[in-house]
């Protein structure tokens, strides 16, 4: 089975109380599984919010696999 390989950023939002809902953003997609890992490695850049929302963290980068077609 065929796969494409979509980069996701991480992005936690306030959920209004200061508790953290995690979040992700498609950012970009690749057919091969070694390009979508350098892609994170090289632009991965976790960051945390500035007081008051230092528990909520933006800019970090996972690879998630969607098979797609027939086998």
């Amino acid at each position: 089975m065929k796969a494409i390989y979509v980069v996701f950023e991480d992005i936690d939002e306030d959920g209004g109380f200061g508790d953290a809902i995690p979040t992700e953003e498609p950012v970009i997609a690749y057919h091969s599984k070694a390009k979508a890992e350098k892609y994170v490695k090289e632009n991965s850049h976790e960051e945390v919010y500035d007081v008051p929302y230092d528990e909520l963290k933006r800019g970090g980068l996972h690879v998630e696999v969607i098979p797609i077609g027939e086998n």
